[in-house]
Order: structure tokens, then C-alpha cells, then sequence
């Protein structure tokens, strides 16, 4: 097909109608408005991408209607714009503006002269920001006085040539980016295939610009605050993340989710101006999709009550409770629930340290799992023991025992109702002198309490029976024939004054006034369990004490013989203690033992009547079997 008008100038591809008809006017040295008239065209429509103009301009120019259209800016609704095969708002698109490359006006202009600028489409599209041909920031030249005339590309450009000239000179090649490529292709050829294609430019624009500073900058960081570099370095962050599609996006929301902050993550501050775009965009349908994986991602990261809403949407069964709404509604506190679920898990309570929220479902295996525990205190009033023998009876693995995360010990209600019900099938029966109970048959064997319900339980002890008179294990009834082997008891690390009594084969009266005595150390620990203060002698000053000293007790239990014998020999020998200036202790510098072996081995003391038995020899005698 001729066209009508010759001479014609070639039609740039991507060129806007308006800039394809300023260059022609000049070409006739008319004005684009004066052209236009005497054509039967008018500018101002030509501007607006008319259809029925841009038919008459493809009939005058033999440039195809498709082709002109591509280049056009056609309003379609209130401040929305057809642009090439998509759309746009005017938020995203300045139609009214001239926005060029520098450098591509100057090579048009140096080959063909200065009638050869033009103005592409996609330049007008403010999320690109470089030219494809060169890599450098496209230039928005200054508007004229009257919206008409800042069309005329060729006016406009001679009006600020040396500025032009002056950024072409000056400009730094940045490359196009992959989001810069995305939206260029999206103006010429449309939809590309992917979750996506129900977003216009405006929202890929925001879209991108958005999540990219949610993701790659801090909080509180408004658009306003944003260089070239920036937004694009935004833009190019948010759309990587967007064109791989949700499961990208959601790692990345996760991702930034966990970056430290002093205030408590929520997901409105989390995600930042990209949920504040999503929240504004509620009612439009182009949105649903990108709408409906950031309410899955909220509903199952971040706690909600339920009928709380998301982007407009309710969530009727959100995934997620915090912690301090579990305490609240069970009376379970945080620690307790990062303790029960890191052991559920076989974790370390230390590695849900952090943990803020929990899952329904894992609340409700915490739950189910705490209604089976009960504490030290209510498990020695169900056994009807002192609460030390409770701990006893776990350190022996008759009760089993868990702790969370804290020195608190909890006992599992089975294992007490286990023992309980093996007491239920005892035989029953009354005290009598040869069947004792059971704290009676521990004190008079001398072996731990907890050691004799152990054997018991294990199968090692069979003359028991039950005293149906007496609550729990206080009612087991010991035949005294039962004998049990007796067990030297190990002491280690820092012992409460009881033990260390025992530990040193003396009275808590002697620990304590050795302790004001300076001769051991005492620290004050918090027990668990009570919660109250307890004085522990630390290890370390026993095992100076030890080093240096010798208790009577030590002696006695060494040489056989009883304390009470042995003191009176010492005494008789006139061996002094030694220097407790908070009282009296029987305790003996270590070099005395040689003097009591000695006496052990003469058998008597010298300075006791002739034919006279001493005492030690007298003890030994009842000690060694005849």
C-alpha cells in the first residue's frame, strides 16, 4: 500500500504516535499542531492516541495500525492507560513528559540531524530507568508551559539540546537490569506465561519496589529516601524474588522475618511498604493471587487470633498462638513449653530459646504431655514420703522424671500410678516386731529408703506386705529377715551440711562450727524444687580439710573401734583438737593416726592401771569374733 503522504520518514519501533508526527511536521517545516490541521488530523488527539487519528496517520503514512498502537498511551479508564499489550496507571507512566535516552537523541541527531529525535513508549514507564541500546539513566527533560507542547519531542529537544548533550557526556553505563528486560517485553508482546500475568506495569512496579526494600533494606526506609541506585537495586531485588514464583517468596518473607529486631515480629512491620501496598489493593481482583500466598505465609508464620483478617480476608484457623496467649489460656508458662516441645522433639531446650509462637498442633502434644506430670511436692504427698526420698526414688529409676529447660524436676503420673498399684496388690497385714514399716525397717538396717522400695520393686525384696491403716509407701511392712546388703555411699561436688556430716564421720553441730571456723567454705544455692536457699560445704574445702585433718569418726570407722573408746585414749594421752575458736570439735591434725595404729597395735595404753584391759583392746575383743 502507497502511502498518501510523501515524503514519510521510517517509522521507529516502540516510537509514540506523537513523537512519529513532531518528526514529519518538521520534515514539512510545519509545527505538529499546524500539520495535523492540514492533514484533517488534530494534535491534541494524535497526543492521546485517538483510534480513529492513529487510522488516518497509518492511512496518510503506510505505517500498519497494530504498529502505531503499540506506541501509543491510550487512556481506557479513570487515570489507567493502555501501554504497547499492557497497562498502567498514571502513577507508573508519564505520558505528559519527555523522558529519552541522551545518548540515542545525539546519535539520531548527529546521523540524521536535529529533525531525528524521537520518544519511545517504554521511556515513559518510570520502573525503567536505563535504555536497552545504551545502559545508561534515561533523562526527563523539563515540561513546557503548556501539556500540548511538551509532546513535540523535536521542540522540546532543540529547547534543551546542551543539557542533552551534557548527560550523554556525563552518563554512567549501569546495564539493563532483568526487571527493566521483564517489563520491556511485557509493553510489545503482553502476557509472558507465568503467575504474574494478572499484574499490570503499576503493579509490578510497586510490587517489585516494595518487597525489594521490605527484603534488602532496613525498616523504616519510606520511597521518599530512595536514589536512582537504590530503587533500581529494589526493584531488581523484589523481582528476582517475584518472577521465581510463591515458594520463593514466602523462603524470602521467612527470611526476613528472622532478622533481628528489638521489637516483637509482626508481620504489618515485618514486610513493611509491601503489605501497606497489598493492603491497598484489597478490592482489586489483579492482586487476588499475590494476596492469597502472603495470607497463607501470615496464617502460617505469625500468630492470630481467630476471625482476625489479612488483606481483607478473614482467617478462620490460623496455625499459630504465642506463647503469652498459652500461659493465658492453660496456665503453661513459655519456658515449660520451649522445655516440653524441645523434649518431644529431641532437642535442647536452649535451641528454642528463641521461640516466640507455637503451632496448635505442637501446643497440643505440650498439653497432652504436661496433664501427665505432676511436681515433686504433690508426688510426695500421693506416696505419703518426704519429698528427698521422691528425688531418691528417681535418682534409683523407680519414678521417671523429666526436666525442661530449668532445674525443676516433674514425675510422670504413671510411673507413680505403676508403683501406687503394685502397693494396692501388696498382702495385707499389721506391724508386728518381726514385720516392721518401712521407714522403721530403713532406720534399724541402716540402708537408704529409697534403696529398699527399689529392690522391692525390682523383684529383690519379697517380704513385704501392706499396712491397709497407713497411706502409701509409709504403709509397706519389711519382714526382718529381709536382709539387705549394706552400700558405701559416694560423695561428690559441693554436699549440703547433712552429707557432709556423713562425709566426714561427725555431727552437722561439728560441720557448722568448723564452717564458722573457717576451716571449710560454705555457698548458699537456690533448690529448685523449693525455690528456697540451701547451705552446700563446697568440695574444694572438704578435700583441703581431708588433706590436713582426721575426724574421731574417720578414725574410729579406719581402726574398728568405737568413737567413744577412742576419745577417752586421746584424751588420756592428752592429744589436743584442733584450734575451732567457734567450739569443740573432735577432729585431729592427719599425723595422730600413727599414735591410734600404734594404740590398735599394743592393744592397751600405758598409762592405765596394771593388769587393767584398755578400753581399745576390751572393744576389739567384742568386734572380732571369738
Amino acid at each position: 500500500m502507497k502511502p498518501l503522504l510523501n515524503p514519510i520518514l521510517p517509522f521507529t519501533e516502540g516510537e509514540t504516535p506523537s513523537s512519529y508526527v513532531a518528526r514529519l511536521a518538521r520534515l514539512f517545516t510545519s509545527t505538529p499542531r499546524d500539520f495535523c490541521s492540514d492533514l484533517g488530523m488534530r494534535w491534541p488527539h494524535i497526543c492521546s492516541a485517538h483510534l480513529d487519528q492513529l487510522e488516518t496517520l497509518s492511512l496518510l503514512t503506510s505505517v500498519p495500525l497494530n504498529t502505531l498502537d503499540q506506541g501509543a498511551a491510550r487512556l481506557i479508564g479513570p487515570c489507567r492507560y493502555l501501554v504497547g499489550l499492557s497497562s498502567a496507571t498514571n502513577g507508573t507512566l508519564r505520558r505528559a513528559t519527555i523522558r529519552i535516552c541522551p545518548r540515542c537523541i545525539v546519535e539520531a541527531m548527529e546521523a540524521s540531524g536535529p529533525g531525528s529525535a524521537f520518544q519511545l513508549l517504554e521511556w515513559l514507564v518510570l520502573p525503567i530507568g536505563t535504555c536497552a541500546k545504551h545502559g545508561v539513566p534515561l533523562l526527563q527533560l523539563p515540561n513546557a508551559p503548556h501539556a500540548h507542547l511538551t509532546y513535540d519531542v523535536i521542540e522540546q529537544v532543540a529547547r534543551h539540546r546542551d543539557l542533552i548533550l551534557e548527560a550523554a557526556q556525563v552518563a554512567k553505563t549501569h546495564g539493563r537490569s532483568s526487571f527493566e528486560t521483564y517489563l520491556s517485553r511485557r509493553i510489545k508482546n503482553g502476557v509472558c506465561g507465568d503467575w504474574l500475568d494478572s499484574l499490570d506495569l503499576t503493579h509490578l512496579h510497586q510490587a517489585a519496589l516494595t518487597l525489594g526494600m521490605t527484603l534488602a533494606m532496613d525498616r523504616g526506609v519510606s520511597r521518599s529516601d530512595l536514589d536512582f541506585d537504590q530503587e533500581r537495586t529494589a526493584m531488581s531485588t523484589g523481582f528476582e524474588v517475584l518472577k521465581n514464583g510463591p515458594e520463593t517468596l514466602n523462603s524470602e518473607l521467612a527470611r526476613a522475618r528472622r532478622r533481628p529486631s528489638s521489637k516483637r515480629s509482626y508481620f504489618t512491620s515485618d514486610m513493611g511498604e509491601f503489605y501497606t501496598w497489598l493492603k491497598d489493593t484489597e478490592e482489586d481482583p489483579a492482586t487476588a493471587e499475590l494476596r492469597a500466598c502472603v495470607q497463607d505465609f501470615v496464617r502460617e508464620n505469625y500468630p492470630l487470633q481467630t476471625g482476625a483478617k489479612v488483606l481483607g480476608t478473614e482467617i478462620s484457623a490460623p496455625k499459630l498462638i504465642t506463647l503469652e496467649r498459652a500461659r493465658e489460656l492453660h496456665g503453661v508458662g513459655e519456658v515449660r513449653v520451649r522445655g516440653i516441645l524441645a523434649h518431644l522433639r529431641g532437642q535442647n531446650a536452649s535451641d528454642l530459646s528463641n521461640m516466640k509462637d507455637v503451632s496448635h498442633e505442637d501446643l497440643a502434644a505440650v498439653l497432652d504431655f504436661w496433664s501427665g506430670l505432676q511436681n515433686i511436692k504433690a508426688t510426695a504427698v500421693q506416696l505419703n514420703i518426704h519429698p528427698v526420698q521422691v528425688k531418691a526414688l528417681i535418682r534409683q529409676n523407680v519414678l521417671e522424671a523429666y526436666r525442661f529447660g530449668t532445674s525443676l524436676r516433674y514425675v510422670t503420673s504413671s510411673s507413680v500410678q505403676t508403683l501406687m498399684t503394685r502397693l494396692e496388690n501388696l498382702q495385707l497385714a499389721s506391724p508386728t516386731r518381726r514385720r516392721l514399716p518401712l521407714k522403721e525397717f530403713s532406720r534399724k538396717s541402716r540402708v537408704p529408703l529409697a534403696r529398699v522400695v527399689a529392690d522391692w520393686a525390682a523383684g529383690r525384696l519379697t517380704g513385704v506386705s501392706r499396712d491397709p491403716e497407713v497411706d502409701g509407701l509409709a504403709g509397706m511392712l519389711i519382714d526382718q529377715a529381709e536382709g539387705l546388703e549394706r552400700q558405701e555411699r559416694a560423695f561428690s561436688g559441693d554436699l549440703p551440711l547433712l552429707d557432709a556430716a556423713a562425709r566426714l564421720k561427725m555431727n552437722v553441730i561439728s560441720i557448722r562450727r568448723l564452717r564458722n571456723g573457717g576451716f571449710l567454705n560454705q555457698v548458699m544455692v537456690r533448690n529448685p524444687d523449693t525455690q528456697h536457699n540451701r547451705c552446700y560445704i563446697t568440695a574444694q574445702s572438704l578435700q583441703a580439710f581431708e588433706a590436713r585433718y582426721v575426724t574421731l569418726g574417720q578414725m574410729a570407722e579406719q581402726f574398728e573401734f568405737t568413737a567413744i573408746h577412742l576419745a577417752r585414749a586421746l584424751d588420756r594421752r592428752e592429744i589436743e583438737t584442733i584450734p575451732c575458736d567457734d567450739g569443740f570439735v573432735r577432729a585431729y591434725p592427719r599425723e595422730i593416726r600413727d599414735i591410734v595404729r600404734e594404740l590398735t597395735m599394743r592393744g592397751y595404753t600405758s598409762d592405765q592401771p596394771e593388769n587393767t584391759n584398755d578400753c581399745l583392746s576390751q572393744e576389739k575383743q567384742v568386734a572380732e569374733p571369738s
